[in-house]
């Protein structure tokens, strides 16, 4: 519960959607440490057609990551595939 009071407080301070830069200094990394762990796959991509992570997303992801969720019914194949479609979301919003 008390979990659960922390992160609501967390993802409720200032906007939800962050920059690199703010997205960086939320985990309490380098800039770019934060970009290597984006193009790794450890931390989501930018919201398709923005700059901006969504701090959720990043939060779900450190979670993800951390041991701390639950598996998801998602199989292999799903799951490479969502994060390819990501990649290439990525790539083409660069262009």
């Amino acid at each position: 519960m008390m979990r659960l009071l922390v992160r609501a407080a967390r993802v409720t301070d200032g906007p939800r959607l962050i920059g690199r830069k703010e997205a960086a200094a939320y985990l309490g990394i380098a800039e770019s440490t934060f970009s290597l762990w984006v193009a790794q796959d450890k931390m989501p991509p930018p919201v398709p057609g923005t700059r901006k992570w969504d701090k959720r997303a990043i939060d779900a992801r450190l979670d993800e990551i951390s041991g701390l969720t639950r598996e998801s019914d998602e199989d292999d194949f799903d799951r490479m595939q969502r994060e390819s479609d990501a990649r290439r979301a990525l790539r083409d919003q660069s262009r």
